[in-house]
């Protein structure tokens, strides 16, 4: 394909020597696999000196499939989560986890924080395990008209490089879905029916002011079970899925969304959505 494309995204959390980052860490590694950082991984802004160790990469449905989505603990500035995309050329685009909305808005659902020792505890006391990842995603809190900035950036930026998606609704909840080279440069046609996985989801966010991350996993079990053992959760009956807050050391809300296990795939509901550079220029 002709120019570079999104090689990597990367959830970074800053170091707060809190264990948090060791248990989160521990419990995805049913899902990806340690990754040596490469030079252009720690070409990154000032504040890291991440120049050594490693990251989880999660497990991708083919080989040949970019972008990869990735985990890391990296000591830089104490409160600022942020995402890189990284091209496979080196260029890196990061988004901090901030909110630069101006407004201060509490969530209007009703939930209660759980630590990520409880939660791993209630699973493994059934012996319920984490069996997959369809997506992981960010919320970016925005409360004035039309799409984040930030989002709007990146569309311009990543609309070439990536199977990049609208939500085929209309919803502001973007969606990057991985695929081939040969795919993201538009030489071979997308097979929407193949599983493509993991996904990453970026949100405008308008219902709460605090970012928020999200993890949308699978667990060897039913989501009656999950609704038992999380009763603090957010329930989504319509999509059978829980959304567990776990409590965290830093400024945003990071979220597991349990699900049931499910070998189906719904790449599909993207199929007519995908956007290009020439959509952006005309809008």
């Amino acid at each position: 394909m002709s120019g570079s494309f999104l090689e990597r995204i990367i959830l970074r959390f800053p170091i707060k020597n809190d264990p948090f980052e060791k248990l989160l860490s521990q419990w995805f590694m049913a899902l990806g696999t340690e990754k040596l950082r490469s030079p252009r991984s720690m070409t990154l802004a000032r504040d890291d000196d991440s120049t050594q160790g490693s990251l989880l990469e999660f497990n991708s449905s083919e080989v040949d499939f970019y972008p990869k989505i990735a985990l890391d603990f990296f000591a830089g500035e104490p409160d600022r989560v942020r995402v890189d995309y990284t091209l496979a050329s080196g260029e890196i685009f990061a988004i901090r986890l901030e909110n630069v909305s101006g407004e201060d808005r509490q969530s209007p659902h009703i939930y209660s924080l759980v630590k990520i020792e409880e939660a791993v505890q209630r699973l493994k006391s059934q012996e319920i395990r984490l069996v997959g990842i369809d997506h992981a995603g960010c919320n970016l809190p925005w409360f004035a008209a039309g799409l984040h900035p930030q989002i709007k950036a990146l569309r311009g930026k990543l609309a070439e490089a990536c199977l990049y998606h609208r939500f085929p609704t209309g919803e502001a909840w973007d969606f990057i879905i991985p695929g081939s080279p040969g795919e993201i440069g538009r030489e071979k046609l997308v097979d929407y029916s193949r599983v493509r996985r993991p996904k990453f989801e970026i949100v405008s966010f308008e219902k709460s002011s605090t970012p928020l991350v999200q993890f949308d996993v699978q667990f060897n079990t039913r989501y009656e079970t999950l609704l038992k053992l999380f009763p603090e959760a957010l329930n989504d009956p319509e999509l059978r899925n829980l959304w567990i807050y776990l409590e965290n050391p830093y400024n945003i809300d990071v979220c597991i969304v349990a699900n049931e296990s499910d070998d189906n795939d719904w790449s599909e509901f993207f199929k007519e959505t995908r956007l290009s550079n020439q959509e952006i220029d005309s809008a």
